[in-house]
């Protein structure tokens, strides 16, 4: 079986999962429910869209889009399109697997550096948007990078509430997500929810090791104790644990609203 196969049939059987929620009913769905999907890209436009932008999309969420759905309702506010007008994919993502973007782990000095009007700003480099779950949590996938163990991994990217832009993982083998397993892991995380119930991608986030530096942010605002914190998310990065989401308005402006009503 080549790899097309292989990505068709995990795909297919991804597909099915999603499916068999069809007449689930949920509090709390974000976008429409069940997903309504776009028609998949032609071809040619996925390969000028690589052109003008000098790259090559990763092979599982080509064929995605190229065979099943262009974009949709879901997950959370749904699977968005492949242009988008802030993206700048044609330059290379800054970070790696091990060199992430945490604020907590930074210095007063290094954020206000990364804040700075006069600092090109590159987070956003080589970089689509996948979905967005509200209040500025998103997923982004890696479509550019030097590292080729960076490329194609899916990233929790949250900058609105000063947390970082972080990889992915799974959480018993500590492997990055690629697009399918971040389609797979909503799918089968879905499924295990009550109608009241929701998560957030923030969960599959595992924090690097703290710098041995007492005057990160994180310990001078006491959420590290000490040298020898764990990387759990703070609590106050988890909005969807204090029962507040984002709620996408019909402009596409974030409102606040009560999970569970």
């Amino acid at each position: 079986m080549n790899q097309p196969e292989q990505y068709d049939q995990r795909i297919a059987h991804i597909m099915a999962k999603i499916e068999a929620l069809h007449d689930r009913k949920f509090s709390f769905s974000c976008g429409k429910w069940p997903p309504v999907w776009k028609p998949p890209m032609r071809e040619e436009d996925v390969a000028a869209f690589e052109a003008e932008k000098g790259i090559r999309l990763p092979e599982d969420y080509r064929r995605f889009i190229t065979t099943i759905a262009s974009a949709g309702s879901q997950p959370f506010y749904g699977l968005l399109p492949l242009r988008q007008k802030e993206s700048t994919v044609e330059q290379p993502f800054p970070y790696t697997l091990e060199h992430v973007l945490y604020f907590l782990h930074m210095t007063e000095e290094e954020m206000d550096e990364f804040y700075d009007e006069d600092t090109s700003f590159t987070a956003d480099n080589g970089l689509i948007a996948l979905c967005t779950e509200g209040d500025g949590m998103d997923s982004v996938l890696v479509v550019n990078s030097l590292e080729p163990d960076t490329y194609g991994t899916v990233w929790y990217y949250d900058l609105a509430n000063d947390c970082g832009i972080i990889p992915m993982r799974d959480k018993e083998t500590g492997k990055p997500f690629h697009f399918l397993d971040w389609l797979e892991y909503w799918a089968d995380r879905t499924a295990g929810l009550q109608s009241t119930e929701y998560f957030s991608f923030s969960e599959t986030v595992q924090l690097p090791k703290a710098p041995d530096n007492p005057d990160i942010m994180g310990r001078k605002m006491g959420w590290m104790e000490s040298k020898a914190a764990d990387n759990r998310f703070p609590e106050v990065l988890e909005l969807h644990k204090s029962g507040n989401h984002g709620q996408e308005s019909a402009d596409g402006s974030s409102l606040k609203r009560q999970c569970v009503q």
